[in-house]
């Protein structure tokens, strides 16, 4: 397929223009959030408490006194930072268990299927709180806790291809001319399993945000004052009549990223693989 179709396919579907118009226009936020924010995320001035969005306040303030709209904006890092590595996290834990599983067979497919399917079975969020409130809140522990949580289906996609390709015969003259399964894995089976992977990434990343902005909301996640949209939110509840801007904002800004990268991932599994089914 040659660079023109391929522009062609990608200029035709319009979900994954839109999605990469979103992420792209979140993340440029993010990494420029020192010149987008015109106040710092932590400036407390209780003279400016609970104004409403004006020219000075594009989002209005809390009740501290400190710029939403700046506060979304640095949020923006979070979301995307912890996001990236529980994704990155569980991406490894997933496919590294599912090539074993589907390469080796026998009883270690056995085990790590059982582990896999018990890991699916359970509420991510559930097991995730259960863990956080275990290890105590803080911003690593989610990431750790939601990693441990969300493999599984990285583990069940990468042992399904798996399996439908290591009897094939590129794979069969590799064993042949004596290369090892370490090699095998490596060189043959993943570079050709990348597709649904990077189809699973781009999925898996808008379920991590949101997974770590509820934990933020329930106090488990980022620590005040950091500005994590969940405890931004979770801080604006007890002012929803009076200044329903403060948990507006934020959730608007979550459910745009969240759209905006299974937009890409929807778009993305459409151009690699349509027919994979997550």
């Amino acid at each position: 397929m040659d660079i023109k179709s391929i522009a062609k396919q990608v200029f035709n579907n319009k979900m994954f223009l839109i999605g990469m118009i979103m992420f792209f226009s979140i993340l440029t936020v993010a990494v420029f959030a020192n010149q987008v924010a015109p106040h710092p995320y932590d400036t407390i001035n209780t003279a400016q408490a609970l104004k409403p969005p004006q020219s000075q306040y594009l989002f209005g303030t809390d009740q501290y006194g400190r710029c939403i709209f700046s506060r979304v904006v640095y949020g923006s890092r979070i979301a995307l930072k912890v996001g990236l590595i529980v994704v990155i996290i569980e991406s490894v834990i997933g496919v590294v268990l599912g090539l074993l599983a589907g390469y080796y067979g026998g009883w270690l497919d056995r085990f790590i299927v059982f582990v896999t399917d018990l890991t699916w079975s359970l509420p991510p969020l559930i097991m995730a709180l259960a863990i956080v409130t275990m290890l105590g809140p803080s911003l690593n522990n989610v990431v750790i806790a939601i990693a441990v949580v969300s493999w599984a289906q990285f583990a069940r996609v990468v042992r399904a291809k798996t399996q439908a390709i290591k009897n094939m015969p590129y794979i069969e003259a590799a064993r042949a001319f004596g290369e090892c399964d370490f090699s095998i894995l490596l060189r043959y089976i993943l570079p050709n399993i990348l597709s649904p992977i990077m189809v699973l990434v781009t999925l898996a990343l808008p379920q991590a945000i949101l997974s770590t902005t509820s934990l933020g909301f329930l106090g488990l996640g980022a620590q005040r004052p950091m500005p994590d949209w969940g405890l931004i939110l979770s801080d604006g509840i007890s002012y929803m009549e009076r200044a329903p801007w403060i948990s507006v904002f934020p959730g608007v800004a979550i459910v745009l990223t969240v759209l905006g990268f299974n937009l890409v991932g929807e778009g993305l599994r459409d151009l690699l693989d349509p027919r994979l089914k997550v």
